[in-house]
């Protein structure tokens, strides 16, 4: 079973989803070590009033452990200072 993890990172204008991509452009990549990885992605709606990060795993206690880890920490610790709010979840692929 793969497990979805989606991120949406909701923007006022084009220009603050342009830099939420430069942010994630400039990413450590820790992610991509963890036990359990397959995929990351980030996605723009085509009007750029959202961002989705989409990271892939093979279980969701490895998504899990990713966002327990200070690696998740070290990648998140200035998230702040990116414009937009984000909300999440986590989705089984069913099909």
């Amino acid at each position: 079973m793969v497990w979805v993890a989606i991120n949406r990172i909701h923007v006022e204008t084009p220009a603050e989803a342009e830099q939420v991509l430069e942010a994630f452009r400039h990413r450590s990549g820790k992610v991509d070590l963890m036990p359990g990885f397959l995929q990351f992605e980030v996605w723009r709606e085509e009007e750029g009033r959202e961002v989705l990060v989409l990271t892939r795993w093979q279980r969701k206690e490895d998504f899990l452990a990713w966002v327990e880890s200070p690696a998740f920490r070290h990648a998140h610790a200035h998230a702040s200072s990116s414009p937009g709010t984000g909300d999440g979840s986590v989705y089984e692929v069913a099909i």
